[in-house]
């Protein structure tokens, strides 16, 4: 077995052992990431308090509306009691009769506009427990699949590494190094194959020289453009 093929295989092996981890990450990250329930649920609450504020205005026009109520009830019945008044007296009962009168009318109008307030705040309250359900219920069927993603991925990820090591046992240290050099500056990718004439990574046309160096099990191929180790199949 050359040790450019080795060293093939061991890059073949790195490259899903990324993509392993990198997945790995990405699943921890939105496992992680509370950003849309958290605002759900802030949503939720910020509702919840102009729902119990609207609620609480609502009742106290309800409570000002009925003592207004009594009051023109009592007023009422006083002046039309029978009972003995002098004329100045029932004048002035009249007169607290229309002013009570007016100023139940106003009363009515804020307890109206608190109702509907309420209403429209019941709604929006109604709305975002709901959507906040969803979210909850989304957030947790997602989570199932990827902590099952995520199992599975270690698995193979031990696996891979079980095989890496193996496939790394059988080549030199100095070309380990060599090979783990390159995989630092090459942004992970050490080896490439040769594609139709050319290197498979940069796309720099090589020579009917550099393609049989390539095939060469007694040495090391680099691509003379960016300096990957080349492999010819």
């Amino acid at each position: 077995m050359s040790q450019t093929f080795s060293l093939y295989r061991l890059q073949q092996s790195d490259s899903q052992i990324d993509r392993a981890e990198a997945r790995l990450l990405a699943i921890q990250k939105i496992l992680n990431d509370d950003t849309e329930l958290s605002s759900a649920i802030v949503n939720t609450e910020q509702s919840k308090t102009k729902f119990l504020t609207a609620n609480e205005s609502l009742k106290q026009a309800e409570i000002e509306t009925q003592n207004q109520r009594i009051k023109l009830e009592q007023t009422e019945a006083s002046l039309y009691s029978g009972k003995g008044h002098t004329p100045k007296e029932l004048l002035d009962l009249e007169n607290d009769v229309g002013a009570l009168k007016r100023h139940l009318i106003n009363l009515e109008n804020v307890q109206l506009e608190a109702m509907v307030v309420a209403e429209e705040i019941t709604i929006a309250y109604d709305q975002s427990q709901a959507e906040l359900g969803v979210v909850k219920d989304n957030k947790e069927k997602l989570n199932v699949t990827l902590q099952g993603e995520h199992k599975t991925l270690l698995k193979e990820l031990q696996k891979l590494q079980a095989e890496r090591s193996a496939v790394a046992g059988a080549i030199p240290p100095d070309l380990i190094s060599r090979y783990d050099q390159l995989r630092k500056e090459k942004r992970g990718l050490a080896v490439v194959v040769i594609s139709e004439g050319s290197c498979s990574a940069c796309g720099s046309r090589l020579t009917a020289a550099n393609i049989q160096s390539s095939r060469d099990s007694r040495s090391i191929a680099l691509c003379p453009s960016c300096g990957r180790i080349l492999y010819g199949s």
